[in-house]
């Protein structure tokens, strides 16, 4: 059954009060949905966050063409003929909008099969996957951190058995917070930094020192995304895993730092580096180095099940935190595009059910995106 139609939804959704970690503050949520309709109806949705407006220009012109009265089933041939259409124009962003092309593509191909996306992807290995929080943020207008205390406190009672802090602040305060935050856990329970890139590598090896009483699984992101000097110096000197590739357009970017053993946990986003097809390649490339794979997470419902989606499928992971690899990331700040349909559900056990319907697992109305609808363009087949 072919594509008839394809939808671009360019969602925003203000924040009562403005968040934001090491590196950005932000006072709304904003991403693009695209949904794919074949000739029945059937339709399945996808998801770029990053600079929506500008990578729904490069869907509606390069990439609907390659998909628009096409087979959802040629999953690998669309993967290169979208990649192969954005060829120069992509100016870097080739990777998002080939992701949420590929992400529906997967969802309405597994919904027309009937069968969830984990098993289009080789089938799930689990069917709860642990959910670590996504938080605190920085909560602007005040010591950043002066929050941490009370929301971790909630997370636990919300049943996470792990928690990511943002930090980046300071090496003395994060060591001060990661050592206040750990007593909280306890021994049983994860926890994990993550620097969003705000660091010098020094700095963050400075941190890392100060945090070393708090016994981190990881510290994400201790260097800039492409600076592998800083990854190859932090490495040698940090205790914990290192994290990081959430901002990774494709497998390729990865090999740097997989030649070079500097990082130990690859995190690729699915709305940013390719979506299905192209995360893939980055699992083969870890199992081929014995590392963990854990999906960066971000944007609304779509991404996070896609997410959910891949984690059922992929192999433990070996890192040395007390929780088992892999974890889903969740995004416990405020926001309204994962809650379409509700908050995902927290199991008391800390882990997030692989939903056994077919495609993602949800029946998402277009109608529920229309208070946050910023643009609407419809193409279908001429």
């Amino acid at each position: 059954m072919k594509t008839v139609a394809l939808e671009l939804f360019h969602l925003t959704a203000p924040l009562a009060e403005p968040i934001g970690n090491a590196l950005v503050t932000f006072d709304r949520r904003e991403t693009l949905l695209v949904r794919l309709t074949d000739a029945a109806g059937t339709a399945g949705w996808g998801e770029s966050w990053t600079a929506p407006e500008t990578v729904a220009a490069l869907i509606a012109r390069h990439l609907a063409p390659c998909v628009l009265g096409q087979d959802p089933q040629a999953l690998g041939r669309l993967w290169r003929a979208c990649g192969a259409a954005c060829g120069p124009h992509g100016q870097g962003l080739t990777g998002m909008a080939v992701a949420a092309v590929d992400m529906a593509l997967h969802d309405l191909a597994a919904r027309q099969r009937g069968v969830p996306v984990a098993t289009l992807l080789g089938g799930a290995v689990r069917e709860r996957v642990p959910a670590y929080a996504s938080g605190p943020f920085f909560a602007p207008g005040g010591h950043p951190y002066r929050h941490y205390q009370r929301e971790c406190e909630g997370y636990l009672r919300a049943g996470f058995r792990a928690i990511k802090l943002r930090c980046g602040l300071a090496p003395a305060e994060d060591g001060a917070v990661a050592q206040a935050v750990r007593a909280l856990l306890g021994p049983e329970r994860g926890l994990m930094v993550d620097f969003n890139q705000s660091y010098t590598p020094r700095a963050a090896i400075e941190a890392a020192r100060r945090m070393e009483a708090a016994e981190l699984g990881w510290i994400e992101e201790p260097a800039a995304p492409g600076d592998l000097a800083g990854y190859r110096l932090a490495a040698g000197h940090v205790r914990p895993a290192i994290a990081g590739g959430e901002t990774f357009e494709g497998a390729a970017a990865f090999l740097p730092f997989l030649g070079q053993g500097v990082m130990d946990v690859l995190q690729p986003d699915l709305a940013v580096c390719g979506g299905f097809e192209g995360v893939r390649r980055v699992v083969m490339l870890a199992e081929l180095h014995q590392l963990a794979v854990v999906p960066h997470v971000w944007g609304s419902l779509v991404n996070f099940h896609a997410a959910l989606h891949l984690a059922a499928t992929l192999p433990v992971g070996r890192w040395g935190g007390p929780v088992a690899l892999p974890m889903l990331e969740y995004d416990v700040g405020p926001n309204p595009l994962l809650s379409l349909l509700g908050r995902p559900e927290l199991g008391a056990d800390g882990a997030v059910a692989v939903p056994q319907g077919p495609g993602l697992g949800f029946e998402l109305d277009p109608g529920r995106l229309a208070p946050f609808v910023t643009s609407h363009r419809v193409l279908r087949v001429e």
